[in-house]
């Protein structure tokens, strides 16, 4: 299938109304125009403030290369969003995942609580104990936290040595200060059998549980952003209007304040993080929440290379304090024109979401462990692109389901539909970001 050209901008100009207003032009505020467009609605008003759409799905061309800001790729169990997705990315490229963790100077295989053999004597000993001990125990209470499941699921070797490391880098919080509920399905043992293989060596793992993304496909052409572009092409009578700040919204006037004047609209849906959107409402009975709501910022280091020496894994998991970065991703591995004739390395490091910007020196800190390891060599990078998210991740704090709860019922007793990754702070995927602006043009064409 040919993918829609994408729309030229919609001219510089605010209505002073609309039927239905979006704030942000991201998948999830793009998907929800889509549906609200094919179901007869012209009435519709996109506004983004960066200046052009996408949200984290947006591509580097530079210098001929194609990879995307953030890496993204598209597995999913829900038919209806694969169907959108598929419809929108045109020809894909199907893979199926190869994963591994950075380990001690060599690698392991991904899940690492399947490939226990692959550890030293010293540490398959020490996750044997901590696993023995689990089992003889007795039953443990319900657990409060991340830390506690994963110290009752996993036993304290295998938590301590690579599940703790990983997710306090990735998350910038403690365990002990994070939710459990969203990864609760991800991170469970092998049985009985799948356990002896892991520790003492056998048929490598074919868990599906643990690998949501076991299969994924990727768009042949135009990176992530491809997508993107296929959604304006789809919505062109209503094209977003870029470059639009929302600096204000008064429910009771049903009016959104922005940077070029005030708009008044029947329906708002706002793809905006939960947190700001609360703010600009002014809404007072979630004052405690909301400051609660806390992500990470992410830097991510975009390198062509002429050669790269990392065994085959589509994605690498890197838990070693001491490194400045948490994953790496071989982009050129599902997208053999990411750089033509080369390589394509991301490289991924979490920083606190209340950081102001990525820290001086950061970059040079990554090329220089990338070049100490053995991973690049100076003579073989054609270029480096860097690019700073925030927010990127919404953590699943403590608090996570209360705090969230409160602050979007609250939005919608003012008449305001929140939605998505950010508009929802939930752990969202693309399929979920897809279903969600299914779901709250839903609510509005009901």
């Amino acid at each position: 299938m040919m993918k829609k050209k994408a729309a030229a901008a919609r001219p510089a100009s605010l209505p002073a109304k609309a039927g239905v207003v979006i704030l942000g032009a991201g998948l999830t505020g793009l998907v929800a125009a889509r549906e609200l467009l094919r179901a007869g609605r012209r009435d519709i008003l996109l506004l983004e403030r960066d200046a052009r759409p996408g949200g984290l799905m947006k591509t580097n061309r530079s210098g001929g290369v194609t990879i995307d800001e953030l890496p993204h790729v598209f597995f999913t169990r829900n038919r209806r969003a694969a169907g959108v997705f598929r419809a929108l990315a045109g020809p894909v490229y199907s893979h199926r995942h190869r994963l591994g963790v950075m380990w001690k100077g060599g690698w392991v295989d991904f899940p690492f609580q399947d490939n226990i053999h692959q550890l030293s004597p010293e540490d398959r000993r020490r996750v044997l104990v901590s696993l023995l001990e689990n089992r003889s125990g007795g039953p443990a209470p319900g657990p409060r936290n991340l830390e506690e499941y994963a110290l009752r699921e996993l036993g304290a070797g295998i938590t301590d040595l690579f599940f703790r490391p990983y997710n306090e880098k990735l998350w910038q919080t403690p365990l002990a200060g994070m939710s459990y509920a969203w990864l609760a399905s991800k991170i469970r043992l092998p049985g009985p059998a799948g356990l002896a293989e892991s520790i003492l060596g056998g048929k490598p793992s074919s868990r599906g549980d643990v690998a949501p993304h076991a299969e994924f496909i990727y768009p042949k052409t135009g990176g992530i952003e491809g997508v993107i572009e296929g959604l304006l092409g789809e919505i062109a009578p209503v094209s977003p209007l870029c470059g639009t700040a929302v600096t204000g919204i008064d429910a009771r006037r049903k009016t959104v304040l922005t940077s070029r004047g005030p708009v008044r609209y029947g329906r708002l849906i706002s793809t905006l993080p939960l947190d700001k959107a609360v703010a600009l409402a002014g809404l007072r009975d979630c004052r405690q929440a909301a400051p609660r709501l806390r992500a990470t910022r992410v830097l991510c280091l975009h390198y062509a290379l002429s050669a790269v020496n990392l065994p085959p894994y589509h994605w690498i998991y890197v838990p070693d304090p001491a490194l400045p970065f948490y994953r790496l991703t071989r982009a050129d591995l599902f997208n053999p024109r990411a750089v033509p004739g080369g390589k394509a390395l991301i490289v991924e490091c979490a920083l606190p979401g209340g950081s102001a910007a990525a820290p001086a020196g950061l970059q040079a800190r990554v090329t220089a462990a990338l070049l100490r390891l053995g991973i690049i060599k100076k003579k073989d990078i054609r270029g480096v692109w860097a690019y700073d998210h925030c927010p990127a991740y919404p953590v699943p704090h403590a608090r996570h389901a209360e705090d969230t709860g409160a602050c979007l019922r609250s939005l919608a007793r003012a008449g305001i539909i929140s939605a998505g990754r950010f508009g929802e702070w939930a752990v969202y995927n693309m399929d979920h970001s897809i279903e969600a602006g299914l779901a709250a043009a839903g609510k509005i064409l009901k």
